[in-house]
This record gives C-alpha cells, sequence and structure tokens, in this order.
C-alpha cells in the first residue's frame, strides 16, 4: 500500500514537471490564427477539470469561490492596464461582481442546515418576535 502510494505520488509529480514543460513550449510555439484557443490555454483547463472531478461536492464549492475570487482579481488588475480602475462606476461594478460571485460559490459549497436552519429573521438575537 504504501509503496504504491509512493509510486503514484512520485508518478504525479514527474508527470506535473513535464507537463509544466510541454505548456511553456505550447507557449513559446506559434499558433495558428484559426485555433479557438491557446493549445497552452486548453491544456491547463483539461487539467483543471479532471482535478475539480476529484473533490467531494463541499470541496467543490470553495475551489469555485477560490476560483472566481482570483479571476476577479486577474480582472482587476488587466483593468490598470485599459485605465478602467480609475473609473469609479467601473470599479464599484467589478468589486461588487467579484463579492457577489465569491460568496455565492462558498454558499454553493456548504452543505445544506450548515449555516444554520433556514428561519425567517424575527429581530436582533435571541429577542422574541412582537406578537
Amino acid at each position: 500500500m504504501i509503496r504504491d502510494l509512493t509510486k503514484s505520488l512520485l508518478s504525479f509529480s514527474w508527470g506535473m514537471s513535464l507537463f509544466g514543460a510541454q505548456q511553456v513550449a505550447n507557449l513559446l510555439t506559434p499558433q495558428s490564427p484559426s485555433q479557438p484557443a491557446h493549445t497552452a490555454m486548453a491544456a491547463f483547463n483539461v487539467v483543471t477539470q479532471t482535478v475539480e472531478e476529484q473533490f467531494s461536492e463541499a470541496l467543490k464549492g470553495v475551489f469555485k469561490a477560490g476560483e472566481q475570487l482570483q479571476q476577479g482579481m486577474v480582472d482587476l488588475s488587466f483593468s490598470f492596464f485599459t485605465l478602467e480602475a480609475f473609473n469609479p462606476n467601473r470599479m464599484m461594478h467589478m468589486t461588487s461582481e467579484v463579492m457577489q460571485q465569491t460568496s455565492g460559490a462558498f454558499r454553493q459549497g456548504m452543505p445544506e442546515g450548515s449555516l444554520g436552519t433556514q428561519q425567517e429573521s424575527s429581530g436582533w438575537g435571541p429577542v422574541p418576535p412582537a406578537n
């Protein structure tokens, strides 16, 4: 068991090293304009999908939340290059979108009832509702 686990870990490490080298080569190789996606991007997407399929439902939610947060931060970072970041309305909209997507993804990953029961809010804390 331990021997097989060790072999699997080493195979994974070796495979990821070669995968990284292949993607560097793909990035340096000119792509055909008729190709819908860059070869490296397509390869990273396939590996990401495969890894995500191995997660439990709860971890998939955490993964999606982190992925949306990262993608939002990349969009925000690139907006500085296009000067969109200096438009206050655009900045507020992008920040709001990132927060909504992230909180939505976290809620999807949470098991039902883990945030407490779904009762209607009736006041501040343990105060009983008015009749």
